[in-house]
Formats: structure tokens, C-alpha cells, sequence
């Protein structure tokens, strides 16, 4: 078992092009994504990462994917049965930009405050319009 190199931060309301972000850190994210858009392990991928100050787009290769349906605990189960059935995929960032970094290192900064990570409510609403 390898130790991990970063720490990670729970994350909330953080988008990406697969899916939404459970937790992350410098070197990574876990995402939930629904298994009919599932990459393979090992693909490299590039994935819009939806920040606090901006949008960037993030080559990630998938390091290990766990099928949702294999949980046991009714939460799971539950979640499974609202949400379709959903994977969690490990990705592992490669070569970042300088701006892609800028973004991740600000949803770390507010995750570890416990801040609440979403788009501006009255941006969104004037953008819907």
C-alpha cells in the first residue's frame, strides 16, 4: 500500500466535466461520475474543473475506479437508487498549468475553511436569463 503524498480536503458543490468532486488535494481528486461515462484505468483524460475565480481544463490519469454498486451500506444504496448508479474514479493530476494550479490550491484554501464552494447565485440567474 503506498502512502499518500498530499492531504485531501472534502469538497462541496465543485464541478467537473465527469462528475463532482468528493474530495481533493495537490495531487488529485476523487469524482463521482455515472458508470455509462466511466474512463478506463490509466486513461489520461481532460477534465473542465470548475473553480472559485475561474474554469480550467486539467489532464488527469485514472488511477483506480470503484463501482458504487458493490457497496454494501444503505446510504450507498439509497444515493445508488436517486442518482443512478455512479462510480467513484481516483484521478491523478499530470502536467499542470500554472493557472490550474491557482484554481485547485483555492478550492483547497476553502474547503479547509469549511467555506461553501459554489457559483455566485445572482451571477447564475442573470446568465439563465
Amino acid at each position: 500500500m503506498n502512502p499518500r503524498k498530499f492531504g485531501r480536503v472534502v469538497c462541496q458543490f465543485v464541478g467537473t466535466s465527469l462528475g463532482d468532486v468528493m474530495d481533493m488535494s495537490a495531487g488529485g481528486m476523487r469524482v463521482t461520475t455515472p458508470s455509462a461515462n466511466a474512463p478506463k484505468i490509466d486513461d489520461v483524460v481532460k477534465v473542465k474543473l470548475v473553480g472559485i475565480s475561474s474554469v480550467v481544463f486539467v489532464r488527469c490519469r485514472v488511477a483506480w475506479i470503484k463501482d458504487s454498486s458493490e457497496k454494501k451500506n444503505w446510504t450507498a444504496k439509497l444515493r445508488s437508487l436517486v442518482a443512478g448508479t455512479r462510480n467513484e474514479i481516483g484521478l491523478q493530476f499530470v502536467d499542470l498549468t500554472d493557472e490550474a494550479r491557482k484554481v485547485i490550491s483555492e478550492i483547497g484554501a476553502a474547503a479547509g475553511k469549511n467555506e461553501t464552494i459554489r457559483p455566485d447565485i445572482e451571477q447564475f440567474r442573470k446568465n439563465a436569463a
